[in-house]
């Protein structure tokens, strides 16, 4: 009787074993779900709630056109962000820019535009003064302001060009400009 007594127990002890073990494995794996899915369920939150606004970062490339109404001319340039355009958003580049329009914004372009009732700075007059050449830039105002001085003299140029050099030539872009110089060289 003893024998049967043991045995049973330890079949009950058994079983017994097993049943706390299944419980617990079982328990731990609820746990562990429930867990994975409140991170879910956070981390879905966090990312639901965060909005990601496009801002202007150091790489960012601006490209500007700016129309100059007293000459007709639209100058487009490609630069980098500046200091102080860094970490703005739409809205705040709006606020803090009025004069631009924005045409396009993201993190890698931004265009904009302005319209300015100036003449444009690639305007150029080619003159003279105590017979060497002078190069002379209009400023927005439309007026001659001296530019860059060379070291050309107009007497060693042929008298129809010395002619053009005093009636003064007009000259639209760096390019231009430079041609026509090099040929007085």
């Amino acid at each position: 009787m003893k024998k049967i007594l043991i045995c049973i127990m330890m079949i009950f002890l058994f079983f017994a074993s097993i049943g706390v073990g299944y419980f617990y494995l079982n328990t731990r794996n609820d746990q562990k779900k429930e867990s994975r899915l409140e991170e879910n369920i956070e981390y879905n939150n966090i990312i639901s709630t965060q909005q990601q606004e496009e801002m202007i970062s150091p790489n960012t490339e601006i490209t500007k056109t700016i129309y100059y109404e007293k000459c007709g001319h639209t100058i487009t340039e490609e630069t980098e962000a500046e200091d102080e355009m860094i970490n703005l958003t739409e809205e705040e580049f709006e606020d803090k820019f009025p004069e631009w329009e924005i045409n396009s914004f993201d993190t890698e372009n931004i265009s904009i535009f302005k319209k300015c009732d100036e003449t444009c700075p690639e305007h150029y007059i080619i003159g003279e003064s105590e017979g060497i050449i002078n190069i002379y830039r209009l400023n927005k105002d439309g007026e001659e302001e001296l530019y860059e001085t060379t070291s050309i003299y107009l007497s060693y140029l042929p008298e129809q060009d010395q002619q053009r050099i005093r009636d003064k030539i007009e000259v639209y872009g760096m390019i231009n400009l430079n041609s026509i110089l090099e040929n007085f060289d």
